[in-house]
């Protein structure tokens, strides 16, 4: 027979009505399936979220979600696995803990695998070659978790993608302030993928070091060095040397 569901005493404690408390737990673990995590494995978080402890034991789950106790163990072990309950040895039983921080390592976590992925990305258009369909495509996957992953972590974190580079590589060689139209016709790129790559380059000025992206009072772009990166002397200097005769 299946096991007795938990009295309505225990779901109506501190004055709660019971009906009230079982319809959010079924709302509450339906929301979770939705948002990707198995069945059971959101109503064993759902359980472990509303009881006041934080903690259940395996039998109090069992009763809890009326499921055999191998539902349970598979429940908790792919929970385990995401870091989102752990398991603390009592005196009589085992009980699986969920922490007050979780969500804040899990968002943590979440935050670095962007920007792995995006890094990752980036590895893939230096191979792939970011003039290349597959190259763009990585290009703009990359860009999506790089400000997915530096909005996540409060911060600039993620390095400029290899369109910025690109735009950067392009104002050097051409030796003069561009406009975006411009890039974008000596480039062969759409408009929107240049302005992507200008966005990131002003975004991201740390991964363009020694190099910044400055913008002209007409509309156009220029590379040039970072201030403060040569000395005054040194600059007069390599000025010289590359122009004897001005000198």
């Amino acid at each position: 027979s299946a096991p007795p569901a938990v009295r309505p005493a225990a779901l109506g404690a501190h004055g709660r009505d019971p009906e009230a408390v079982r319809r959010y737990v079924e709302e509450f673990a339906a929301l979770m399936v939705r948002t990707g995590v198995p069945p059971m494995a959101a109503r064993v978080l759902t359980g472990l979220f509303t009881a006041d402890s934080g903690s259940l034991t395996a039998a109090e789950l069992v009763r809890l979600l009326r499921v055999s106790p191998a539902s349970v163990s598979k429940a908790v072990g792919y929970l385990e696995k995401l870091e989102l309950v752990r398991r603390e040895r009592g005196r009589r039983r085992e009980r699986y803990v969920i922490d007050d921080d979780v969500w804040y390592r899990t968002w943590t976590t979440s935050a670095r695998a962007h920007e792995e992925l995006a890094e990752s990305s980036a590895r893939g258009v230096a191979i792939l070659g970011a003039a290349t369909p597959a190259g763009a495509r990585l290009n703009g996957m990359g860009r999506f978790f790089a400000r997915l992953g530096e909005d996540m972590s409060g911060g600039p974190s993620i390095a400029a993608g290899g369109d910025a580079l690109t735009v950067m590589a392009a104002l050097v060689h051409a030796r003069a302030p561009l406009t975006a139209d411009r890039l974008a016709g000596a480039l062969g790129w759409s408009a929107d993928r240049v302005a992507g790559a200008l966005e990131d380059a002003a975004r991201h000025p740390e991964s363009l070091d020694p190099l910044t992206l400055r913008r002209s009072g007409v509309g156009a772009y220029e590379a040039v060095a970072v201030p403060g990166r040569l000395t005054a002397a040194q600059r007069d200097r390599l000025r010289r040397t590359a122009h004897p005769v001005d000198a």
